[in-house]
C-alpha cells in the first residue's frame, strides 16, 4: 500500500508514524508539485484540511485512481466539504487529537476576561499599578457555561470548567445526555439556552447549515454581560453583530481564535473592539505531546484502513 503525506511545518511526529506501517510505503511530500507527482498509485493520502484547495481536489481526480481513503490531520474539513472527494473514497478528520489543546486555550481565553488579564498586561510597561478592574472581575465558581457544539473541543472544554464550578449545558443537533454535561439541549432551543449562560463556547463544524449561525438576534438572546469565546471558525459568526454587541455592552467580553477573514486585515475595526481577545489560529498548538498524539491517531486509523477494520472519525459530506 502507497502512502502519500502532505506534511506541515511541526509535523515530523506523523511521517515517522506512517513510515512504521507495515506493509505500507510511505512517501512525504511539500507542496502542490510534489504531491502531484506522488499520488499515483497511492491508496492514502494524509494532509491537513488547509491543504485541500480547488487545485488539490483535480489532482486527485486526475492523478489518483487507487485512491480510496483520505485522513485529514485537522479537524477541519471545509476544503473536502467545498471541494469534494473522488467517488468511493472515504475521508476521516483527526477527531479528538487536538481537542485538548484547543479547549486549554479556550479556558485560558476565558480566565483572561474574567480576570481582566489584559488590562495588568498592558499597564505592566507602564510601570502602572491600577487596580480600578477589580469591580469588574469576576470568578467562574458557579456560572453557567453553553457550549454551542458539543463534541471533541466541547466536551474536553467541559472537563476543565467542571472542577472551576460551572455548570454545563450543551447544545447539539442530537440532545442525548452526556456525563460532562449537566443538560444537553437541542440546536432548536438555543436561544433560551444562551438567556441563562453566562459563558457561551462556540465549538461547531462550519457547514452549510452553521454559517453565521450567531448573529444579531443570538447575540441579542445572551444574557447581558455574558462572555463569548470562538474556538471553531470565524464563518459561524456575523463579526459585525459581534463587534456591535461588545461597544453596546450587550456582551462583557469575547474571546475568539478564529475570524472571517482570516489573517484579519490589519485596518479591520475589529481590532479595536472593547473588551475583546484575538489570537491568530493558534488554540490547537501544543508542542510536541500535541503532535504525539496526533501522530497516534492518523497512524493507528491508517492501520486499520490497511486490515480492513472500522475507521475512527469518518466524515460524512
Amino acid at each position: 500500500m502507497k502512502i502519500v503525506f502532505w506534511t506541515a511545518p511541526g509535523g515530523n511526529e506523523v511521517g515517522p508514524r506512517l513510515q512504521r506501517i507495515a506493509g505500507a510505503e510511505t512517501v512525504v511530500v511539500a507542496g502542490i508539485e510534489q504531491f502531484a507527482a506522488a499520488v499515483r498509485n497511492a491508496e492514502v493520502v494524509v494532509l491537513s484540511g488547509h491543504f485541500y484547495t480547488a487545485a488539490a481536489a483535480e489532482v486527485l481526480r486526475a492523478r489518483a485512481a487507487k485512491l480510496r481513503f483520505i485522513q485529514a490531520f485537522t479537524a477541519g474539513y471545509e476544503g473536502m466539504q467545498r471541494f469534494g472527494v473522488p467517488p468511493g473514497v472515504t475521508l476521516a478528520n483527526a477527531g479528538d487529537a487536538w481537542s485538548p489543546g484547543v479547549a486549554e486555550h479556550g479556558m485560558a481565553l476565558l480566565l483572561a476576561l474574567v480576570k481582566f488579564l489584559p488590562t495588568a498586561i498592558l499597564n505592566q510597561p507602564r510601570h502602572a499599578w491600577e487596580r480600578a478592574q477589580t469591580a469588574r472581575m469576576g470568578s467562574l465558581d458557579g456560572l453557567t457555561l453553553a457550549s454551542v457544539g458539543f463534541g471533541g473541543i466541547g466536551r474536553a472544554f467541559a472537563r476543565l470548567a467542571r472542577p472551576f464550578g460551572m455548570k454545563i449545558i450543551g447544545v447539539r443537533r442530537h440532545a442525548e445526555p452526556d456525563p460532562l454535561a449537566d443538560e444537553v439541549q437541542p440546536v432548536s432551543e438555543l436561544s433560551a439556552v444562551l438567556a441563562r449562560s453566562d459563558v457561551v463556547l462556540l465549538a461547531a463544524p462550519l457547514s452549510k447549515e452553521t454559517k453565521r449561525m450567531f448573529g444579531a438576534a443570538q447575540f441579542a438572546a445572551c444574557r447581558k454581560g455574558a462572555l463569548f469565546i470562538n474556538l471553531s471558525r470565524g464563518g459561524l459568526v456575523d463579526q459585525r453583530a459581534l463587534a456591535a454587541a461588545l461597544h453596546s455592552g450587550q456582551l462583557g467580553g469575547a474571546a475568539v481564535d478564529v475570524t472571517d477573514p482570516e489573517p484579519l486585515p490589519a485596518e479591520d475595526p475589529f481590532w479595536d473592539c472593547p473588551n475583546l481577545i484575538i489570537t491568530p489560529h493558534l488554540a490547537a498548538a501544543s508542542g510536541p505531546i500535541g503532535w504525539r498524539r496526533l501522530a497516534e491517531h492518523v497512524g493507528a486509523n491508517v492501520e486499520r484502513f490497511l486490515r480492513g477494520e472500522p475507521l475512527r472519525n469518518v466524515v460524512e459530506l
